[in-house]
């Protein structure tokens, strides 16, 4: 019997009851009859009455029916189940009210939570194989209820495709075949993923089977598929189904390895139509594991569905062949997989105790790496390039990287994000070329930017006049911010260069559209600054940049030109640059790598690297408050045959306000550098030195600066008056 509640006569039943716990009577009508019905499903009765309340804006009393929703102990699908009967007792669309009342500030918070529960219930109930067996059997009774039992599988999506090939597949249940093929049909894409799968299947019926469906279905994606069965199929008519669904498809322009070559492409830039099911929390990679099993799932994190399933075709088309660089992309993918994998998760399609993406990166050599990294680079990927460049690093040497293509590191150099800038200067630096190559000439100067890193974010200013520079630069410094700004772009690439890293450019729209032009040409060919966010200051949100965010993801504009707002915004902008993070720990790390690799260079003999580029950084890093860095570049500069960097030392070591640690590291370092060049100083260093030799009161320090005067062969009369100063003691 339909039942018909008018709203009056529901409000009123429900404003009479306000404050009573127990179930009470629903009043039934319809034309001409009353009809009385106990409501005893406590878990229904709340939901009726946060419903009711919902919908007349009695906010607060629906956020009291919520609590006692989620407290009830009801399971999700108990929970679902009651509210799609509410709704549906009411024609009321769920989601959409649900939808609605989550924008309610005083209640969105409690709808959000029953919100996940009704979607877990969602979960819990489309992946049940008893209710998927329930909704299959009620393909066959009619057209009403095919279109009720449908809602349901749609919901369930490719879950439900097991279940019906074991009915397609079984000759006794002939009666139901065209309903679950159908079924499979109106499925549509969702039933792609394990459809594909089924193909690895040796049972011919099911292959002929799939075959059908697929070429019905229509989505070319089946079609490396198809033509590896027509390929290498030994059954004359899984062949034969195999040709004519290929047909239906539009036919295979190439072979099957190539084929899956370029689904394996697609699908790595979520071009396919193979993809995952959004609607749930979990993703599923399917494979045929024989008869007894037939179609098993594997669920995974939505973020690596492509990475995987790119993987399972690349490996489809090395083991069919293919002439394209199958390899490479699996390298890729299996980089990518790593990366995209979201902390705290797990890939279960990977055994335990399964190699690393590094492991398989350098078993395949720097060839295929480089040809990784080329497209990590093209795809602007930072997390990816920085992986493949670390493996590269363990392998490359002066042997092997000029004999394979190490353009694509030459071009990591020049990469937006100083992070992977650095490791492919250091993947180059620790080969020790003993020849020369193109873009030797970028490795040493990216080695002293990474010495000079601290991890401050760093921000370049350009305005239109020095007086709102300052207005920025000056606030800026006094947070810990390493800013310096300029009015012209020839100017601001100027100053940038003395920066240690640029992180974010800020940038007034009050300067002329020509000079910002200028400067954001400038910016792109300039690989310190490349990957630095833009950030426009403009006058209001209708601001022409505001359709530049389009096209160019690394601008962000704010109207705010507060200290305090326009440091968040400057986090802003730099979250959007994608760049990878650089924090005090991480820059002193790159800072001591860089540091020992210079002296590695330095000590080498035959490699053609030039270091003088990183004298003047190193002797800037004299100054650096982290002793350690403050020693490494003293060490450094102690192997340059240069006068600068010698004097630079002395004075820094015979200097005031110093450790005695740093002074004794850099006496040493002043003891090397005179060892192997000489003595470089002037009067004025030499003095410092014989003050420090007389009058230090660290026994360490003083035997430090009496080495240094030594290794200097410097005249006698000094040690002489020493000896004799002593002896009247």
């Amino acid at each position: 019997m339909n039942r018909f509640v008018p709203s009056i006569v529901a409000a009123r039943l429900r404003a009479a009851t306000v404050g009573f716990s127990v179930a009470v009577p629903l009043v039934w009508m319809v034309p001409g009859v009353i009809y009385a019905q106990e409501q005893t499903d406590p878990v229904v009765k709340a939901v009726e009455d946060f419903w009711h309340y919902g919908k007349i804006a009695r906010y607060d009393l629906a956020a009291i029916k919520a609590d006692e929703i989620l407290s009830s102990g009801a399971s999700p699908s108990q929970i679902l189940q009651a509210f799609e009967q509410v709704a549906g007792d009411r024609g009321d669309k769920l989601d959409e009210w649900i939808i609605r009342w989550q924008g309610v500030d005083s209640i969105k918070e409690k709808v959000s939570e029953l919100a996940q529960k009704i979607n877990e219930g969602r979960f819990e109930r489309r992946s049940n194989p008893d209710h998927i067996i329930e909704q299959i059997n009620r393909l066959s009774g009619g057209d009403r209820p095919y279109r009720l039992a449908m809602v349901q599988l749609r919901e369930s999506g490719e879950l439900a495709v097991p279940f019906l090939l074991d009915v397609l597949k079984e000759p006794s249940r002939n009666a139901e075949h065209g309903a679950a093929r159908q079924a499979i049909l109106d499925l549509g894409r969702l039933a792609l993923n394990p459809l594909v799968a089924a193909t690895e299947s040796d049972q011919p019926v099911v292959l002929q089977i799939v075959c059908n469906l697929l070429g019905d279905l229509g989505y070319d994606a089946a079609t490396p598929y198809l033509q590896r069965l027509v390929e290498t199929s030994q059954d004359p008519q899984v062949k034969q189904v195999a040709t004519a669904a290929v047909a239906k498809l539009g036919g295979a322009s190439t072979s099957a390895g190539n084929l899956f070559y370029d689904l394996a492409e697609k699908l790595y830039y979520g071009k396919s139509a193979l993809t995952a099911d959004t609607r749930f929390p979990a993703a599923n990679i399917w494979r045929y594991e024989g008869v007894q099993k037939g179609l098993v799932r594997t669920p995974i994190p939505p973020a690596i569905y492509n990475d995987l399933m790119a993987m399972r075709a690349t490996e489809y088309a090395l083991t069919l062949g293919t002439d394209r660089d199958a390899l490479s992309l699996w390298l890729a993918s299996n980089f990518r997989r790593e990366v995209d994998l979201p902390i705290g998760e797990t890939d279960r399609t990977r055994a335990e105790g399964q190699p690393s993406a590094h492991f398989y990166g350098v078993t395949a050599g720097a060839r295929y790496l480089n040809a990784a990294l080329a497209r990590a680079l093209k795809d602007r990927n930072s997390p990816l390039a920085l992986k493949v460049v670390k493996s590269l690093q363990e392998i490359v040497g002066d042997s092997n990287f000029r004999t394979n293509d190490s353009s694509p590191l030459i071009d990591a150099m020049q990469y937006g994000d100083r992070r992977v800038r650095f490791e492919a200067a250091f993947t180059l630096a620790q080969a020790l070329p003993q020849s020369g190559f193109t873009g030797q000439e970028m490795v040493v100067p990216l080695l002293a930017e990474a010495i000079s890193q601290t991890g401050q974010p760093s921000v370049l200013v350009v305005m239109p006049t020095i007086e709102s520079v300052n207005a920025i630069v000056e606030p800026l410094k006094s947070d810990n911010f390493i800013a310096a700004g300029a009015t012209t772009p020839a100017a601001a690439l100027s100053v940038a260069a003395s920066l240690p890293a640029i992180d974010v450019v800020v940038i007034s729209d009050d300067l002329s559209p020509a000079d910002i032009e200028s400067l954001l040409g400038l910016i792109a060919q300039t690989p310190k600054v490349r990957g630095a966010g833009k950030l426009i200051i403009v006058k209001s949100q209708a601001s022409p940049w505001e359709q530049r965010k389009v096209t160019d993801p690394s601008i962000s504009i704010t109207t705010t030109t507060d200290p305090s707002g326009l440091k968040a915004a400057i986090q802003r902008a730099r979250e959007t640059s994608g760049a990878l993070p650089l924090d005090p720990e991480l820059a002193t790390e790159y800072a001591t790598r860089a540091g020992e690799l210079i002296k590695k260079l330095a000590i080498s003999r035959g490699q053609v690297l030039d270091l003088t580029p990183a004298q003047s950084t190193l002797l800037g890093s004299l100054e650096d408050t982290r002793p350690q860095i403050v020693q490494l570049a003293g060490q450094a500069l102690a192997l340059l045959n240069t006068d600068d960097a010698q004097r630079g030392l002395a004075i820094k070591a015979t200097s005031e306000g110093i450790s005695d640690e740093v002074k004794i590291s850099l006496l040493k370092s002043l003891s090397t550098s005179a060892k192997f060049f000489g003595n470089r100083l002037e009067s004025a260093q030499l003095d410092s030195l014989e003050t420090v030799v007389r009058v230090s009161t660290n026994p360490e320090v003083k035997n430090a600066a009496a080495e240094a005067r030594g290794a200097l062969n410097l005249p006698s009369d000094q040690a002489k008056s020493l000896i004799l100063e002593q002896s009247r003691r």
